[in-house]
């Protein structure tokens, strides 16, 4: 079986979107493929689109706050394990926001940056569980044969973990920070959602300042494993589309903007 959802790859939250429905895809149903077709993203030896979307959906994730290490994890940055499943197995864990560093001379779990956007009260599971629970509403909704579009429906929450940069406000903007001020902001649960599933294992090209990251569209049929070496312009075909994103400031909260193509031949400045 096979579907293809709309995609703006200027979009980094619904390009990363489309490599989490790819993810999902092949965890399900092993042996998926996906790639970049004009303005859609098409995955192949897959469910349907709408099963895909339940699955995510139907069971919230666990937080880990402890390592097999010992470690003890803050909540705010705790990785999240999904089962898919009912609980029989780990399918996932997403944890590409942490890592060990030494602080004062000992091993902690810190930010990984730029990956961690969120602060304040914010923590990886309350993040997911708001937009788990707006999506799940949204799915509920919408006519199967509208989920096509569902990366570009925009729901106002004050929850996200800041990916789709469409409708994102600046501080600069309107002169105080709607973050810090507990105002909703509108964003698509289901970009944020798969985003955040997708950039475990597509990690872009992270510039030296960690502040910008370039990545590619592909346009062949390719597994996560082909495909996320695609994305980082390992594997290159002669459509390959070069975008280039950078993390901007919301107040004490950062996200994504939108993207550009990068012309052939153009310097990491």
């Amino acid at each position: 079986m096979s579907f293809a959802v709309n995609v703006d790859a200027t979009n980094p939250g619904q390009f990363f979107a489309c490599c989490g429905l790819l993810e999902l895809a092949d965890r399900l149903c092993p042996g998926a493929e996906g790639w970049f077709d004009g303005e859609s993203f098409r995955v192949e030896g897959a469910a349907v689109l709408q099963d895909l979307l339940s699955i995510l959906v139907m069971d919230p994730p666990t937080a880990l706050e402890r390592f097999d290490n010992g470690l003890e994890v803050q909540p705010i940055l705790a990785p999240l394990t999904f089962t898919f499943d009912g609980g029989s197995t780990v399918a996932i864990t997403l944890d590409y926001w942490t890592r060990v560093g030494v602080l004062k001379g000992a091993p902690q779990v810190i930010s990984n940056s730029p990956w961690n956007f969120w602060s304040g009260q914010q923590t990886s599971l309350r993040i997911w569980s708001g937009l788990r629970a707006e999506l799940a509403a949204q799915l509920r909704q919408l006519a199967a044969a509208d989920h096509w579009a569902l990366l570009t429906r925009r729901l106002f929450q004050k929850g996200r973990f800041g990916f789709d940069p469409g409708p994102a406000w600046n501080a600069l903007d309107v002169g105080f920070s709607p973050n810090e001020q507990g105002m909703e902001v509108e964003s698509s649960p289901a970009t944020e959602l798969l985003a955040a599933v997708g950039l475990q294992r597509f990690r872009p090209v992270l510039n030296e300042s960690r502040d910008g990251f370039d990545y590619f569209t592909w346009h062949f049929p390719c597994s996560p494993a082909v495909a996320a070496a695609a994305m980082a312009g390992a594997v290159r075909d002669g459509r390959s589309v070069r975008y280039r994103c950078s993390v901007v400031s919301r107040g004490q909260y950062a996200a994504l903007s939108a993207s550009y193509p990068v012309r052939k031949g153009a310097d990491d400045e």
